[in-house]
């Protein structure tokens, strides 16, 4: 299977660093013209020179929950770069903390960057681009959390419900714009290591085989059947497949990458 992308615009947010860098990374060296998409200028213009061997990669200053400012710089990016055939969204940041103690201004700030900025950017997308041109697909970045309940203080209730949304939003884009010959689906992530984390965590079951007890409270639940985190790169390989030709009859799914841990009944 050889995945090519060839002189197409693929926009990433979140492409300073993490899953959204790598996202940038795989599409570039798929042969994307990529616009990387950051809130912080100096940080992603950084970013970009990284990648200068990769491909084509051009860096774009955006802080995503700023709504106002969207559509400029997606008409921006159609007048350097070209129509936008292909958007991967993985702006977001990432909260935990008990329910009791979340704030208005908490609340408000990781639901108007990791829910409403990315509603909005996808809107732009598609508004701009991809229905006049009736061609387009989005791979929205979820989590683990916005489909099922974790333990604070790995996440929280304002970071679930924001990655809730973006399920949500993905599944209603799909639908509404299926006749346009757009593709919307999501990635919900389990945990994902940073660069040089090295994390390995013991299978479910533990050392000692089935039925022996896992890592942390709770026992063999708490594990990760695979025995450790995913890589970026498998989130950012499964994107490009989810944006090309093989998945041409895919939309409005949740591809979750977690190791089997959803699959773990108790």
């Amino acid at each position: 299977m050889n995945i090519r992308f060839d002189n197409q615009v693929c926009v990433v947010t979140g492409a300073g660093s993490g899953i959204g860098f790598v996202c940038a990374k795989v599409m570039a060296e798929s042969g994307a013209r990529v616009a990387m998409i950051g809130r912080n200028p100096e940080k992603i213009h950084k970013a970009a020179e990284l990648l200068k061997d990769a491909g084509d990669v051009y860096p774009y200053a955006l802080d995503v929950s700023d709504v106002a400012a969207i559509p400029g710089v997606v008409e921006k990016i159609r007048s350097e770069l070209g129509e936008i055939r292909f958007l991967i969204q993985s702006a977001g940041i990432m909260a935990g903390g008990p329910a009791v103690d979340l704030e208005e201004a908490e609340w408000d700030r990781v639901m108007n960057t990791n829910a409403k900025g990315l509603f909005f950017m996808m809107r732009e997308c598609v508004k701009q681009s991809m229905i006049p041109q009736q061609f387009g697909a989005v791979v929205n970045i979820a989590s683990m959390a916005g489909i099922r309940g974790m333990t604070p203080p790995m996440c929280s209730a304002h970071y679930s419900a924001s990655k809730g949304a973006v399920v949500a939003v993905s599944m209603q884009g799909a639908v509404e714009w299926a006749g346009n010959k757009i593709r919307v689906n999501a990635i919900a992530p389990g945990g994902v290591m940073s660069a040089g984390a090295g994390v390995h965590m013991e299978p479910v079951g533990g050392p000692g085989g089935p039925g022996a007890p896992g890592p942390g409270p709770g026992g063999p639940a708490m594990g990760v059947p695979t025995g450790r985190l995913s890589d970026p790169e498998e989130i950012a390989g499964m994107a490009a497949f989810l944006l090309s030709e093989w998945s041409e009859n895919t939309t409005g799914q949740v591809v979750v990458i977690d190791g089997g841990s959803t699959a773990v009944g108790y």
